[in-house]
């Protein structure tokens, strides 16, 4: 900022100089050819002045000097003097312009060929979100240039901040506008060759509305958007109608048609996933002798508001440890009627079973126990401290989630429940919700006095950022998934060949994919993590070392499947790998793991088994493993992908 200042008062200091030295010259060249007639008077005076500021005066010292004594007059001595400096500062002033001139013009080439290898974003929204998103912004602007679009003026003073930090402000409102004038009203933000598209409008409905700017498949004839090839399109959503509407919309493209790839963003899905990931459901479980089946867990939400939600569906995911663990989650809201009815309306009824205050998944639709109980209490309350105590000697809690928006209920939820379990001597973790004071916030993280015991659920204003929303690495863990699946789906159908698909881009075949199919590989990476602690464990259970038993059951001469350097091909028919599987007990619990973890997803989304249909969200595979191996063999394999992945990493 001092640099702008004083270049700007160097420019001011020789503008104000050059105009004191032009006067100097013309009063000069009035003073020097007076006598000649008016019309060769006025052109000899600008004549002379504008030499002085080209090296070359008419009017030289000399002349000046000897002008001086034939008439040595205070006026004519005075001028004179002030000309023979002006002689000097005027060349100066020229030579400083055109250094600034050259100066700006190299300003301006380099910015243009800096402009065309950056990575062009935009983002349509100006909301507390986007300003969280910019102020957690890493990525060099020298390699990014973020155009910021936004129906609303911003003020003079928070616009020049963002214009000083890189970022570009067009305020304009989009929807408005005609399909005709798209193009030219939107070519000052380079859209049709940006690399990432953002629309983080507040309003669910409106980012739909952004989203049809844009031309989605090669088949539309009208004045949409085209954008440039490759390009990825991040819509927020936080609406379920909503999200399904958008889901509708781009399946409609039949994937393969689609021309640029879309994720639907949820900040509360990114806030509770971020928990998850760094205080894991089976905390509790991790460096002990305790065996995978009985890592149970137990979980307590107190309120059933977004971020609850998130923390009961990511439960039914990330839970799943082992085919028969038990996941129980109980949860508490003072006005549970209401929000259960909406919340079970994501569910179908043919998949679980459904009582007055509970539903459990049923036992033909995957192994194991996952249980779901809703109470209505307030957490002020005693009877709420009274339910919990009650459990803790039977069915001791593994993990807490305070979702409330109360600040004072939260707070004191998170306090007694933490000494409840310290006077049991257990010590899950205990996540609290804290997104509105920030000094409270930062008291808390102390780890001092009544909440030491307790963390927090990062704020959704330290959650996202601009690189999370470009670079997910949760997405191309999400696309390694799908292409393994392509894999082997092309190489072990019974072929002999070596031919696979193993040089396929990822992301052309990512952007085939339907988005609730995308969904599925998401969950499974989600759940990768998980498995960091799960796999080394099964084969620890198991008297094997990892590395050692992935080789011989997938490695080059694997019994399961072999590795031909870039896929994996079966050794027989798929009836025969599974009676392998069947044989290793190793292989049978991570493939009985990931089938059960597949189907709590599926069923956490709102599928229910039955012929196969994307529409009516039904599937076959949506049953017990010991069925899915009676009724589709030739899906057991895919269960072994996260071995795959495993002994590529390794190898």
């Amino acid at each position: 900022m001092k640099k702008n200042k004083s270049s700007t008062r160097t420019t001011r200091l020789i503008f104000i100089l050059a105009v004191v030295s032009f006067s100097i010259a013309t009063l000069q060249g009035l003073i020097y050819y007076s006598s000649y007639e008016p019309f060769f008077k006025v052109l000899l005076v600008l004549q002379n002045s504008i030499n002085a500021f080209g090296f070359k005066a008419s009017v030289t010292i000399k002349d000046t000097v000897a002008f001086m004594k034939d008439e040595p007059s205070p006026l004519r001595k005075g001028v004179g003097y002030a000309y023979c400096v002006a002689v000097f500062t005027a060349p100066y002033c020229t030579i400083s312009f055109i250094y600034k001139f050259l100066e700006r013009m190299l300003r301006f080439i380099v910015f243009f060929r800096r402009d065309r290898n950056k990575r062009n974003v935009v983002v349509f929204g100006y909301n507390d979100d986007v300003r969280a998103m910019l102020k957690n912004n890493s990525s060099s602007g020298e390699k990014t240039c973020i155009h910021i679009i936004t129906t609303e003026s911003i003020g003079q003073k928070e616009t020049y901040q963002l214009n000083k930090a890189g970022y570009f402000i067009h305020t304009i409102d989009v929807l408005k506008a005609q399909e005709d004038e798209l193009e030219s009203l939107l070519s000052r933000t380079k859209i049709q060759r940006a690399t990432d598209i953002i629309l983080f409008e507040s309003s669910s409905i409106r980012n739909f509305s952004l989203l049809q700017l844009f031309c989605l498949n090669a088949k539309e004839n009208g004045k949409r958007i085209r954008l440039a090839s490759g390009a990825k399109v991040s819509c927020r959503c936080e609406d379920d109608g909503i999200g399904r509407l958008i889901a509708e919309y781009y399946d409609s493209s039949s994937g393969s048609d689609a021309l640029f790839d879309l994720e639907v963003v949820g900040l509360p899905e990114m806030q509770i996933h971020k928990m998850y990931s760094d205080h894991p459901l089976h905390t509790v479980y991790k460096g002990t002798e305790t065996p995978l089946r009985e890592w149970n867990v137990h979980l307590l939400v107190a309120g059933l508001g977004q971020l609850g939600q998130q923390a009961v569906l990511q439960a039914m995911n990330l839970g799943i440890v082992h085919e028969q663990n038990k996941v129980v989650i109980d949860v508490f809201d003072s006005s549970i009627k209401s929000k259960k009815a909406a919340f079970l309306n994501r569910f179908s009824r043919e998949t679980f079973d459904t009582g007055e205050n509970s539903i459990t998944l049923k036992s033909d639709a995957a192994d194991g126990t996952l249980t779901i109980n809703f109470f209505e209490m307030n957490v002020e309350h005693f009877d709420f401290y009274d339910t919990v105590r009650s459990k803790l000697d039977s069915e001791p809690y593994t993990y807490a989630v305070i979702a409330l928006e109360d600040i004072d209920l939260a707070v004191n939820c998170a306090m007694q429940l933490a000494e409840l379990f310290a006077e049991k001597e257990l010590h899950p973790p205990v996540l609290m919700r804290m997104d509105s004071d920030r000094r409270l916030a930062g008291y808390i993280s102390g780890d001092t006095g009544a909440l030491e015991d307790v963390s927090l659920i990062e704020d959704r204003s330290c959650v996202i950022s601009l690189d999370m929303i470009l670079n997910r690495a949760i997405d191309r863990s999400a696309k390694d998934y799908n292409h393994f699946y392509n894999n082997i789906a092309l190489v072990s159908a019974g072929e002999t060949t070596a031919a696979d698909n193993s040089d396929a881009d990822p992301e052309q075949e990512w952007n085939r994919l339907k988005l609730f199919r995308r969904s599925s590989s998401k969950a499974a990476a989600y759940h990768d993590e998980v498995k960091d602690d799960i796999i080394p464990k099964l084969a620890a259970e198991d008297g094997a070392e990892l590395s050692a038993k992935l080789e011989e059951l997938i490695g080059r001469e694997g019994r399961l499947m072999h590795y031909t350097g870039s896929a994996w091909q079966m050794n027989g028919s798929e009836e025969e790998l599974l009676e392998e599987l069947k044989k290793d007990g190793f292989a049978y619990q991570i493939a009985s793991l990931e089938h059960r973890r597949w189907c709590s997803y599926m069923a956490s989304i709102g599928w229910r088994s039955g012929e196969r249909s994307d529409k009516f969200r039904r599937n076959p595979c949506l049953v017990t493993q010991q069925r899915l191996m009676e009724t589709r063999p030739d899906m057991c394999k895919y269960d072994l992908m996260s071995l795959m992945a495993r002994y590529k990493k390794m190898n």
